[in-house]
């Protein structure tokens, strides 16, 4: 027992070095890493200032630990990432993203207008930009053109031209490069 921490016998201080680095996931990559400083023999309050963490943090990660062991760890979600269910049926995400096939939308205000008009849902702009992401759906958006953009000089260049515009008639060197060799010359 180090520190109150009542350690599993399988959770060895190699084990918990594994499982942070071969972690992904940011938030339990923290977990893991301030379980193996623990397991290593730092004081919480060391673990707590070298993470960065809020000690309260570290006390939560602790007695998911103690209740639970690593897999209570892992399993424990906090905040936004439990989250709401969609409020769209499958069906009607279907629709939703035929229509977006179409081009009919452009913005996502105009999507959180017609998912309000069609189905009477009502989402903030961010969840209509979340829902639409989360099913692979991004608004058109064109492209911005310059004020002086010269259409017919741009359609030439796209066909292999640059119209009788400017050619650069030097050669490009590295920047800084002065034109001398190692011999000296140039």
């Amino acid at each position: 027992m180090e520190y109150g921490i009542t350690w599993r016998a399988e959770d060895m201080e190699s084990e918990l070095a594994y499982r942070y680095h071969a972690e992904q996931a940011p938030a339990l990559r923290l977990r893991w890493h301030a379980l193996w400083l623990l397991r290593q023999g730092y004081s919480r309050q060391t673990v707590a200032r070298l993470l960065g963490i809020n000690p309260r943090t570290l006390y939560d990660w602790i007695a998911w630990y103690q209740d639970g062991g690593c897999q209570a760890v892992a399993n424990h979600h906090q905040g936004w990432h439990t989250g709401h269910g969609c409020r769209l049926t499958d069906d009607q995400l279907a629709e939703l993203a035929a229509w977006a096939a179409d081009g009919t939308f452009y913005t996502y205000e105009d999507a959180q207008h017609w998912i309000a008009e069609t189905w009477q849902v009502e989402y903030t702009y961010d969840g209509v930009r979340s829902l639409l992401n989360r099913i692979g759906i991004y608004p058109r958006v064109p492209r911005p053109l310059a004020r002086d953009a010269d259409l017919t000089v741009q359609e030439a260049w796209k066909k292999g031209g640059c119209g009788g515009h400017y050619v650069r008639k030097t050669r490009l060197v590295p920047r800084g490069w002065a034109g001398v060799t190692s011999s000296g010359s140039v």
